[in-house]
């Protein structure tokens, strides 16, 4: 810990004044006092502060105020303020978080957990200023570990690659309740047998509190009955993973919790960014569930087997449907509106790892989701399905809740996938698409960015900003006119939509320029993204009408990260753009990326 750092207090409370300043003193940091906002405005200009510690109720000008002040001045916007809230204050969680607060911290303070607090949000602000050199930061998602056996913590940790992942460490309940709430972690790994409190019961704490309850949790135990499955799963812990824990095993399981995380926080982004705008969707109202419920596929050669299954979801809120081969199960998914599908791996002709891999390759089976069930209970094979694109299975013979229960989980994973392949399909709201090429219009990209980006700042993550402008364009008008123009856009729109993923968002953001914002994406992850759309459009096929031919046209890209290269979203959008002109500049046909 550096001793030179200074903290910035604002608290207008002399007695918490006084407890802060004792507590910070502890660890030698340098404090600097103002009890009031305009007092402690003009404090952060003058000594420019390592954290402000920002009370939010206060005299005059309250504490959002103040913060909105501060990060509206370029030289002190990228200083982390930390709100202290009241228990009691409903809500002022998440306005500290809206008005730029980095995190906050909850009166009455707990003088035992003060300072570790204080030392991580430094550190997540150290990390952020490290991030200017590409090669320092990555992207890691942060996995906290609740056991109460310090030697099973490590040995859970030993099996995430440290390059990827962040690990947080609980050895109790209470500890991971504590944690949970102040890392936000992305993914929960959590033991069962524990003291004092069993992870049965941390579940259902962690699930009924609204700033914990999207974590995906994974129970991890050594308990095997299926009894014990299904207690976890009533607590509404997503999966769970029976000692001892295969690595490749932990791996898949924690990408898949990951990816339904993603989901669900681009929804609540897209969420308020459509708040702006004259008729909003809702979340609640955006969830896309089809009219006649959900569809499930059972995929079966046994007709015993089938009669059983089918007995087991009887009455539940989806249809099931059978198919008794793997050539009939593609046929179905091509024709029909299929939401799940319950593969048997041993089938007649084509068996269920073909048919897994055939269906993950069907444009109109994108968001499919996949469970194998199979008599073969050796792990080989479960791997081999998830590494095909399944995402779960389940060994014979099935209990009907465990199944339920993980039909229920893996149909919500398809409904936020739906639903933002749909927003970007449709014109949900004509505030917020462009009328020709229906991507999302300047205005709504400008709004997502700047809430993406406050997540970014806030939670750790890196977001990639693509600009894109197409080469040549006035030349591509003036020769053939502008109706070829306004094809070769919508056509570019379309090469977009059909590479970019779920969680990303193509905008127009004027002209022939385009933009894409890439949510949880590194260098290494862009540069893939980007090669499939430069070699999709290259590759493309114009309408016969438009004389254009199929490598004829090209793309000029420029790209940049959030924190970084930039850590407010109109420098994102500036370094972005430096980067396109530097691409048209050099030669065009060309990606270059902010160093």
């Amino acid at each position: 810990m550096m001793e030179n750092q200074k903290i910035l207090v604002i608290e207008d409370n002399p007695t918490n004044l006084k407890l802060i300043r004792s507590l910070l003193g502890i660890a030698n940091y340098e404090v600097i006092e103002a009890m009031d906002a305009t007092t402690g405005i003009q404090l952060a200009q003058q000594h420019k502060p390592d954290l402000i510690l920002m009370d939010i109720q206060l005299p005059g000008m309250d504490g959002l105020s103040a913060t909105r002040a501060l990060k509206k001045e370029p030289a002190l916007k990228d200083i982390p303020v930390v709100a202290i809230t009241a228990h009691a204050m409903q809500g002022d969680e998440k306005k500290a978080l809206d008005a730029g607060c980095r995190g906050y911290i909850s009166k009455p303070l707990d003088t035992r957990s003060f300072l570790e607090k204080i030392h991580q949000f430094l550190q997540i602000n150290k990390n952020v200023k490290q991030a200017s050199s590409r090669e320092v930061f990555r992207y890691k998602k942060r996995i906290l570990i609740v056991d109460d056996e310090p030697v099973n913590v490590k040995v859970l940790e030993a099996k995430l690659p440290s390059d990827e992942y962040e690990v947080i460490r609980a050895y109790s309940g209470n500890e991971a309740l504590e944690k949970a709430a102040e890392a936000s972690p992305e993914v929960i790994l959590l033991d069962i047998m524990m003291p004092e409190m069993d992870g049965y019961e941390v579940t259902r704490r962690l699930k009924a509190d609204p700033k914990t309850s999207d974590i995906p949790i994974i129970i991890i135990t050594a308990l095997t009955g299926t009894k014990d499955k299904l207690k976890a799963l009533d607590a509404n812990a997503e999966e769970f993973i029976s000692k001892p824990v295969n690595t490749t095993e932990l791996i898949a399981r924690i990408k898949s919790m990951l990816r339904l995380r993603h989901y669900r926080e681009q929804l609540d982004i897209r969420s308020r960014s459509e708040e702006s705008f004259a008729n909003p969707v809702s979340q609640e109202k955006s969830i896309r569930v089809p009219p006649e419920g959900p569809l499930v596929l059972l995929v079966e050669d046994n007709e015993c087997d089938a009669r059983l299954i089918q007995s087991y979801l009887h009455g539940q809120s989806y249809g099931v449907t059978v198919a008794a081969s793997g050539e009939e199960a593609l046929l179905r998914a091509e024709r029909e509106k299929i939401d799940l599908v319950l593969l048997d791996i041993m089938l007649p002709g084509l068996d269920g790892f073909e048919v897994c891999q055939s269906l993950r390759k069907m444009k109109q089976a994108r968001n499919i989701q996949i469970v194998i069930i199979t008599c073969l209970s050796d792990l080989e094979n479960k791997l081999r399905g998830i590494e095909l694109g399944a995402d779960d299975f389940l060994v014979k013979p099935i209990n009907s809740r465990e199944l339920t229960s993980r039909i229920n989980t893996l149909l919500k994973k398809k409904a936020y996938m739906d639903t933002l392949y749909y927003n970007c399909e449709t014109a949900l709201n004509s505030a917020t698409i462009d009328g020709l090429t229906m991507l999302s219009n300047h205005t709504y990209f400008k709004k997502f960015l700047e809430l993406e980006v406050e997540r970014s700042i806030r939670h750790n993550y890196p977001i990639g900003l693509i600009m894109i402008d197409i080469d040549d364009f006035k030349l591509l008008n003036d020769t053939f006119g502008h109706l070829t123009g306004d094809t070769v856009l919508t056509e570019l729109a379309y090469v977009l939509k059909q590479t970019v993923r779920n969680t990303d968002l193509a905008a127009r953001y004027g002209g022939d320029e385009f933009a894409i914002v890439l949510p949880y994406c590194d260098l290494k992850h862009s540069e893939i993204i980007v090669n499939k759309i430069r070699q999709s459009f290259t590759a493309h096929h114009f309408s016969s009408e438009s004389r254009i031919l199929p490598g004829s046209l090209s793309l000029s890209m420029g790209i940049a990260f959030c924190p970084s290269d930039a850590q407010d979203s109109e420098d994102l959008i500036k370094k972005a753009d430096q980067m396109l002109y530097r691409a048209k500049k050099e030669g065009k046909n060309r990606v270059c990326v902010y160093r």
